[in-house]
């Protein structure tokens, strides 16, 4: 009985894998490569199904967290491939997964392959840049911030999940001069939140996070949602998972409600 028990859980064990493989298959999530710099990079995206060529569809930029940087061009998938797997009526928009090379952050070069690979599925899919969205977990989360700082008025809703804002004291001398103008300054603020929600503006936000979070502590997003409310942002959401940890992301997009706020967000209704 002990072996068949065992034999069963390796065939339950396989399954799942081969599950897992099937949902990252080309069909599901295509992939496409862009050139920046000289350099190529390899990108994937979610279409959906029922998708009308004709009509002009909201396009979502996601950026991974740290866990799932590299070239493979398939562990940027993992963070919300369940949650697409299990909802995907819910996600009638394209998403763009681009993946942050080992040892580099959302920062830079690896922000204009992910603006080239955003560029390149609005272009191909018929986009609509009045319904751009972008949203990241943990170091995407990060980016999320970051991105939304330093354009702001380009996207229609910032979605960051278990996000942190760094401050100078954790950033070498040499990234700290390698930032751009206004995400220095927010850096070197004694307030850096106050400095990002006011630089974002009146973006719409909803950011997520677990209260058990030990990687990136929640007081983080309670910071900066505060820091917006202060800022006059009227349309900002938190959802605060009471007794979740670091992996709050897959819980936060299997949110239907997050799906009916973000098809209500569009650049001309946002003003």
């Amino acid at each position: 009985m002990t072996k068949l028990l065992l034999f069963a859980a390796v065939l339950s064990i396989a399954a799942a894998c081969s599950d897992h493989r099937r949902s990252f298959s080309e069909e599901n999530y295509p992939s496409r490569s862009i050139t920046v710099n000289g350099q190529t990079y390899n990108f994937r995206i979610y279409v959906p199904i029922n998708r009308d060529p004709n009509v002009k569809i909201p396009v979502m930029l996601y950026l991974h967290g740290s866990n799932r940087r590299g070239d493979d061009n398939q562990s940027q998938l993992s963070d919300i491939a369940s949650a697409i797997s299990a909802n995907r009526e819910r996600f009638s928009f394209v998403i763009v997964f681009p993946q942050c090379r080992e040892g580099k952050f959302w920062a830079g070069e690896m922000n204009e392959q992910a603006f080239a690979a955003l560029d390149r599925a609005v272009e191909e899919f018929n986009g609509d840049e009045k319904r751009l969205y972008l949203s990241g977990f943990s170091m995407g989360g990060n980016g999320t911030w970051q991105i939304g700082l330093v354009h702001p008025g380009k996207f229609a809703a910032l979605v960051p999940v278990a996000a942190g804002i760094a401050p100078a004291s954790k950033l070498s001398p040499e990234i700290l001069e390698s930032l751009p103008p206004r995400l220095r300054a927010a850096a070197i603020s004694p307030d850096p939140h106050k400095v990002f929600a006011e630089g974002i503006g009146n973006t719409p936000v909803w950011a997520f996070h677990g209260s058990d979070d030990e990687a990136v502590p929640v007081t983080e997003s309670r910071k900066i949602v505060e820091a917006f409310k202060n800022a006059g942002n009227q349309n900002v959401n938190y959802t605060e998972f009471e007794g979740v940890g670091h992996g709050s992301v897959e819980k936060a997009f299997s949110k239907p409600e997050l799906f009916e706020w973000l098809s209500s967000k569009h650049l001309d209704r946002n003003r």
